[in-house]
């Protein structure tokens, strides 16, 4: 279970409703995204140093790019596009190497 505050949601993401709205204390939103997704995506909505996404698996950037493309959060939507570029570009340079 994460405990996220309102506000991070409301300035993070476009899909999560506003602050102003009122929600029952303690309400639990189910997500069916993995834990380590989840733990990635909510980096982006803190100010903090966001993860370095190079030491991730790459179903885990493409599990995390889907979630962030899902609930709008654009930092992370930004990050894993970068990252897939560059993991798509290294990963065809290797193989036609001649």
């Amino acid at each position: 279970m994460y405990r996220i505050h309102r506000k991070n949601l409301e300035c993070s993401s476009a899909a999560f409703p506003a602050a102003e709205f009122e929600s029952k204390k303690d309400e639990v939103v189910p997500m069916p995204e993995h834990s380590e997704v989840l733990d990635l995506l909510f980096t982006f909505m803190y100010p903090e140093r966001q993860p370095n996404l190079k030491k991730i698996s790459f179903r885990v950037l493409a599990d995390l790019a889907e979630a962030a493309e899902k609930y709008e959060v654009f930092s992370a939507m930004a990050t894993c596009n970068i990252h897939m570029v560059y993991v798509s570009f290294h990963h065809w340079s290797i193989m036609y190497r001649s």
